[in-house]
């Protein structure tokens, strides 16, 4: 039997080393298009609030940071949309990390709409991407659900086009 050590143990040398990145050009390309459309849409609408990351003194319990790819938007006081860029192959831990912004946004807005715009082979039909987050995504995937978790899978990528408008159009339904 093997033994495997806990990363809490001295000498644990998994997860991402010194030197080492988790992310490949597809991945800061679908992160480079979110953030680029989110600027573009600040100045579509003027009556909401756009953050890079949220701020920690309104995260409860703030520990750790939330910066989602695509940024927070708010509406007055309330977080009323984030976009979120997730990458991975067939192997990996990327979506799973997902599940912690979810629970910081939805901490500050339970009816905060979440979307996700998820690439490479890992978000084919049955694969990593929407079987481990079929668990948030009871409706569905490929389409809005407003005021739920909604993503959008392609595993060649998006085009900005496609970016541009469902982030556009989530945010008119809130503006």
């Amino acid at each position: 039997m093997t033994s495997h050590k806990s990363q809490r143990d001295a000498g644990f040398n998994g997860g991402i080393q010194k030197g080492q990145v988790a992310t490949d050009a597809a991945a800061k390309k679908l992160d480079r298009q979110l953030k680029n459309i989110s600027e573009q849409l600040q100045q579509e609408f003027p009556g909401l609030t756009y953050y890079r990351k949220l701020p920690n003194d309104i995260i409860p319990g703030c520990r750790v940071g939330c910066a989602p790819d695509g940024g927070a938007w708010f509406l007055g006081s309330v977080l009323v949309a984030v976009f979120e860029a997730k990458k991975q192959n067939l192997v990996g831990n990327a979506i799973e990390r997902w599940f912690k912004n979810n629970y910081i946004c939805r901490q500050l807005n339970p009816a905060v709409n979440y979307v996700t715009f998820a690439t490479g082979k890992g978000s084919a039909d049955d694969c990593i991407i929407p079987r481990t987050l079929s668990v948030a995504h009871r409706d569905g995937f490929n389409k809005i659900v407003p005021n739920k978790n909604s993503c959008f899978l392609s595993s060649d990528g998006f085009t900005n086009e496609e970016i541009y408008s469902i982030m556009k159009e989530v945010l008119s339904e809130v503006d």
